[in-house]
């Protein structure tokens, strides 16, 4: 590796721990809810055939129903954490220690 590709990597490094981790965190875990949501509105109980022994699809699907509120509690932390605006870039980009370190030294 040369050695201007390996400062390149490592600025990159450096720039993930620039970022609002929680706030990044909170917008993949939405995005997960959203596919959750569509997977489970795209099947319909009434049409799944349980009587197939074969069939895993309401197995599948309960687990995603399960584990639906621990996501949705965590996107409602992570959000009022965060103190999420919407705009993601904006909300990824802030930097998350900045006001508490300001705070500290007041």
């Amino acid at each position: 590796m040369t050695e201007s590709r390996k400062i390149e990597q490592l600025e990159a490094q450096l720039k993930k721990y620039e970022e609002n981790g929680v706030a990044k965190l909170y917008y993949s875990l939405n995005r997960k809810a959203n596919e959750m949501a569509e997977v489970l509105n795209a099947n319909d109980l009434k049409t799944l055939d349980i009587d197939d022994p074969k069939s895993k699809a309401f197995e599948r699907l309960k687990v995603i129903w399960t584990g639906a509120s621990e996501i949705a509690a965590a996107v409602k932390a992570l959000g009022e954490n965060a103190g999420i605006t919407g705009d993601e870039k904006k909300d990824v980009e802030k930097k998350p220690f900045v006001e508490t370190i300001a705070e500290a030294r007041r």
